[in-house]
């Protein structure tokens, strides 16, 4: 994506808009790149063929009131990150002025385009400040004017647009307490779980050496398994390649060199509070799970500003700290029970990550930790076949550390046969809560069989 998405939006100047002809509204660019937008636009003509769209905020700006401030970064990220999620270049995205947010997509029609313009404000309002389905969509056609001026023309949703495209029509307003897919809120009530839950993913680049990775961060759930409650979030990175958006796995990120590991975690972790900080402190729960490599938390540097960060958003939140030591095949022992002394003093408890290998599990007896977290590999079993494979890591987990935790389940069925083979914690797949089906699946499920509680959690996790 082009470098002017980095710049955040100027602070607002009180303009009052000029009317044009043909009942259009100017808007002038706050922004020193103004004309590289402007340019753009008409290099590519994606503003004369009715592919770029425009939103404005100020609806959502006054429903925040005084939060507006702190939370303006994140509503851009926010936009941005879901826009360049479904489209990526030539499609493009900025955030201009203080409540706008551009959107070009040359690579869908008039209508899909206008379509998914609408149901990106619908869900931004959704997380941010609740339903705001009844209100007119402030979607606006572009036009470029001047090298710093747009020109803005209302987009009537409802009406008939772009109809010589396959699926004519009017494109319908979808009703409160619908799924975008059309299911519907479980007994009114799926709505306030989905919210609640809903993974929200922010990005971020880092450069080191020479290699561009993207840090894509959401906040998974975690549950306790023994009750089935929800006690808090692990803060998840997904990192990819910037150049082709290749999604690096467990080897792919061990191999990674030591200093762009290191910013990989701290990005993540930056990103993680800041998704957590969006939650009220009913949805935080009681917990948050700190993810970071061995040779991050080996770091004098990285460990300072990782405790320090990690400490002052925990005193901010209420919330107890698990850290979790990822990368641990092959490292001696003693090396981790050294490092698990140094960040001890800052956290509730450790666990380790490792490779689901019951020999390399066993590894991590007498380390200090509490636990040990286990990426479920996502291989095809049947029931009896996933209970026999999650037994025989638990047992060891269990006997080597205590507890047994694992994080990256496609659904709740394989949680629920995750309790009955002794896993103590697990965490669902962030992909596997990102459709609006499995979203209303989740809210249904969360509903009638993950029971929250207010109990308080224990000094170390659970031991059976």
């Amino acid at each position: 994506m082009s470098e002017m998405h980095q710049e955040a939006p100027r602070e607002p100047t009180t303009v009052l808009p000029r009317i044009l002809v043909n009942g259009r509204e100017e808007l002038m660019l706050e922004r020193a790149d103004a004309v590289e937008i402007v340019e753009r636009l008409r290099e590519t003509h994606v503003d004369i063929n009715g592919h770029t769209f425009l939103l404005k905020l100020d609806t959502l700006v006054v429903r925040l009131g005084i939060k507006w401030d702190v939370k303006r970064e994140l509503v851009f990220e926010h936009l941005k990150t879901a826009f360049e999620r479904i489209y990526s270049e030539p499609n493009w995205c900025i955030g201009i002025n203080e409540d706008c947010f551009l959107g070009m997509i040359p690579e869908a029609g008039k209508r899909k385009g206008a379509l998914f313009m609408t149901e990106l404000w619908r869900e931004l309002c959704s997380f941010f400040v609740g339903d705001m389905s009844a209100l007119e969509v402030p979607l606006y056609d572009v036009l470029a004017e001047d090298v710093d001026c747009l020109s803005l023309k209302k987009i009537d949703i409802n009406a008939c647009y772009d109809v010589d495209e396959s699926g004519n029509g009017p494109i319908k307003a979808r009703a409160a307490g619908t799924h975008p897919d059309g299911t519907h809120a479980v007994d009114g009530k799926a709505d306030g779980a989905q919210a609640a839950n809903r993974p929200i993913i922010v990005a971020a680049t880092v450069s080191y050496a020479g290699r561009n990775l993207k840090v894509a961060s959401a906040i998974e759930p975690l549950f306790e398994m023994k009750k089935m409650v929800l006690i808090g979030h692990r803060l998840e990175a997904m990192v990819m390649e910037a150049l082709d958006n290749t999604l690096l796995d467990r080897k792919g990120l061990a191999n990674l060199d030591w200093g762009l590991r290191e910013m990989v975690d701290i990005m993540n972790i930056d990103q993680g509070l800041k998704l957590l900080k969006l939650r009220t402190p009913e949805q935080r729960k009681m917990m948050m799970v700190v993810p970071a490599a061995f040779s991050t938390f080996a770091s004098a540097r990285a460990r300072q500003k990782i405790t320090a960060e990690v400490q002052k958003a925990a005193a901010e939140m209420g919330l107890k700290v698990l850290f979790e030591i990822r990368g641990l095949d092959g490292v001696p022992p003693h090396r981790v029970l050294e490092i698990v002394s140094l960040i001890k003093p800052y956290c509730m408890t450790a666990v380790g990550s490792v490779s689901p290998d019951r020999k390399i599990i066993t590894g991590l007896a007498k380390c200090g930790l509490s636990g040990v977290c286990i990426e479920y590999d996502g291989a095809k079993r049947d029931e009896d076949g996933l209970r026999d494979y999650l037994g025989a890591l638990a047992a060891a987990a269990k006997a080597s550390a205590g507890a047994c935790m694992v994080q990256g389940f496609d659904n709740y069925r394989q949680m629920a046969v995750a309790r009955l083979a002794g896993v103590t914690h697990a965490s669902m797949k962030t992909a596997a809560l990102m459709s609006p089906r499995g979203a209303a699946h989740m809210a249904a499920s969360a509903a009638e069989a993950l029971k929250e509680t207010s109990a308080p959690l224990a000094n170390k996790l659970p031991h059976d």
